[in-house]
């Protein structure tokens, strides 16, 4: 217990390394980027979002560098939602802006805001600073609260729904009614919990998104009101149900059925609210992420409670046990196949999950589910002896600690996967690669060796370099000119530094880099035999943005845990079928554990 205790509070001290938990929206690219020079002046700004915003919560500005305000003609939004296209303003002469933009997500109603700055023909450099929410650090306590006091109540209503199809089953265990109806009474209780907490959550996400003047138009228009609307009847239906079960009506299959249709429906529409969702696909892979982990530990800890109750009904507290195994198996695999899916797509690279709070939590959580799943595996040893190699060993009931333990571990994985959904997801423009732009490049023309450089690489006054060398001996005839064209300044004529050698020579000019980006590039050495050499390409200026420095690997994660998954979820396919073939050749609960039950059975009878 003291390991469990310093584990906790070492987890909680680095997550805290990473900052308070701030909204969710990220903002992905746009175009301009931030700190880019251009040459031609842009006629619309593009933004990408990881979240699809509001049309009614957009609010732009855009500002040159006088502080001189430019008018936005109109906004709209493009690309399944996720692109924000701001465009209607006049040609924009040479100089420096500022775009000042806000949104509102789509899916949890958080307000992000931020400012881009690039360059029209002058150098422009970026602030520095990603975008940042609205949500204050009370704020986002606040959702961490209610959260974890919402998704606790959902898991003990999934691991009630479990213990339903138990019941309902012709093998059912004899379990005495005043304990069932002692875990009904602290499920309904549960119940009840996620629904309350679900509105105050929601009332304080509306008032945040309602600071504005649109605040009503981004209630109705983000379909926000309607999941919340659909998602309180389905957790209604729940506890009607459950309440009718309390008061002695037998629901039998059917009304077991529609319980599990309408945990599935809240689960769904809870999973539509969430910001790790962007599409049907990905909505699929997380309601059936946060389905899995919800009945899994629901289950745990309702099978603790039941546990407790059940003193001296060890026999029918040891059946519940073992039907909960196949449930766990299934449970396990479909979350670690739609974890990594997940992490894929919300964490950029492997220093964006070592260095930001939503990576830190994701990576915490994980070694927590990995402890329980270890745990799950001894308790699967102890419960089911046919998966060893000693078949005939007597099967036993989880330890008590064991018992404990794991719901507590379970509670921590829950507060933790609250925490994420709090926290900006790990990517953005400040965790992509940045792009290598190479200083100096040779090329090779007839005889001739030429190596440009520009010192330094970046948009303003520089210095362009053309070193030019004869691989010929004699030289054929020394080189008299060197010109130069570069991005939109052509014609540039380079004066001769000091000559090296014959036919070789360096030539330099001062010239004034427009642009980032990728600039087409002309250099023409001019000899008279055997006539002039002329090289054409392109030269790469990084753009302001400072480039955020390799602590252990910027390498994308998405398609190695994308790979990951998918041996995962043929590793537990073939897990699967050879256990069921194992199962098979040792059917039935085999005379040893019969033997353990009567004897567990007897036990409870003398006691």
């Amino acid at each position: 217990m003291r390991a469990v205790l310093l584990s906790v509070v070492t987890a909680a001290v680095w997550l805290s390394a990473g900052g308070v938990a701030q909204a969710h929206p990220v903002l992905l690219r746009s175009t301009p980027s931030d700190g880019q020079t251009v040459q031609a002046a842009p006629t619309q700004i593009d933004l990408w979002f990881s979240e699809p915003p509001t049309a009614a919560g957009i609010e732009v500005a855009l500002f040159d560098r006088e502080g001189k305000a430019v008018p936005v003609g109109e906004t709209r939004i493009e690309d399944r939602g996720i692109h924000l296209v701001v465009s209607g303003f006049p040609a924009l002469p040479r100089s420096v802006y500022e775009l000042r933009w806000s949104v509102v997500s789509k899916y949890d109603l958080h307000r992000l805001q931020g400012t881009l700055v690039f360059g029209v023909g002058l150098a422009a450099t970026s602030t520095g600073e990603p975008a940042r929410s609205v949500t204050g650090p009370a704020a986002a306590a606040a959702d961490v609260v209610l959260g974890w006091m919402d998704i606790a109540g959902t898991a003990a209503l999934c691991g009630w729904a479990f213990l339903a199809i138990l019941l309902t089953r012709r093998s059912k265990p004899s379990l005495p009614e005043p304990v069932v109806a002692t875990v009904l009474g602290l499920v309904v209780a549960f119940g009840f919990l996620s629904a309350v907490t679900s509105v105050m959550r929601s009332a304080r996400q509306w008032s945040e998104a309602s600071n504005s003047e649109s605040g009503l138009a981004v209630l109705t228009g983000s379909g926000q009101l309607t999941r919340w609307t659909l998602r309180e009847l389905a957790l209604m239906g729940v506890l009607v149900l459950l309440v009718r079960r309390a008061r002695g009506s037998r629901p039998g299959p059917v009304g077991t059925t529609l319980l599990v249709v309408l945990l599935v429906c809240d689960i769904v529409l809870r999973s539509a609210s969430s910001h790790a969702q962007g599409g049907p696909v990905s909505l699929l892979v997380l309601s059936a992420h946060q389905a899995a982990a919800l009945t899994w530990i629901g289950g745990l800890g309702l099978l603790a409670l039941l546990t407790s109750q059940l003193r001296e009904q060890r026999a029918d507290a040891f059946r519940v046990w073992k039907a909960f195994g196949p449930l766990t198996a299934g449970c396990v695999a479909v979350l670690a196949v739609t974890g990594l899916l997940l992490a894929g797509r919300q964490v950029a690279t492997l220093d964006a999950a070592l260095g930001t709070t939503y990576g830190r939590a994701l990576l915490v959580k994980s070694v927590l589910v990995a402890v329980v799943l270890a745990l799950g595996l001894r308790h699967a040893r102890r419960l089911h002896p046919w998966l060893t190699r000693q078949p005939a060993r007597e099967p036993v009931a989880p330890t008590a600690r064991g018992q404990v333990i794991g719901p507590l571990l379970g509670v921590g994985v829950l507060l933790l996967a609250v925490v994420l959904t709090a926290t900006p997801p790990a990517r953005g423009p400040q965790f992509a690669r940045s792009a290598t732009a190479p200083t100096r490049t040779t090329y090779e023309v007839d005889d001739l060796l030429i190596t440009v450089a520009l010192r330094p690489n970046q948009p303003g006054r520089s210095l362009l370099v053309v070193e030019v060398v004869s691989s010929r001996r004699p030289v054929p005839a020394p080189v008299t000119a060197v010109s130069a064209d570069l991005g939109t300044s052509t014609g540039i004529t380079l004066r001769r530094a000091p000559v090296v050698a014959q036919g070789n020579g360096q030539w330099q000019a001062a010239v004034d880099v427009e642009a980032t980006g990728a600039l087409p590039l002309r250099i023409v050495a001019v000899r008279s035999h055997p006539g002039p050499a002329t090289v054409t390409g392109t030269w790469v200026v990084p753009s302001g943005l400072a480039a955020r420095p390799v602590v252990v690997s910027n390498t994308p994660l998405a398609p190695w845990t994308s790979a990951a998954a998918a041996l995962t979820a043929a590793l537990a396919l073939a897990i699967g079928v050879a256990l069921a073939n194992r199962r098979r050749r040792h059917p039935g609960i085999g005379p040893v554990m019969r033997a353990e039950v009567r004897e567990l059975e007897d036990a409870g009878t003398r006691s």
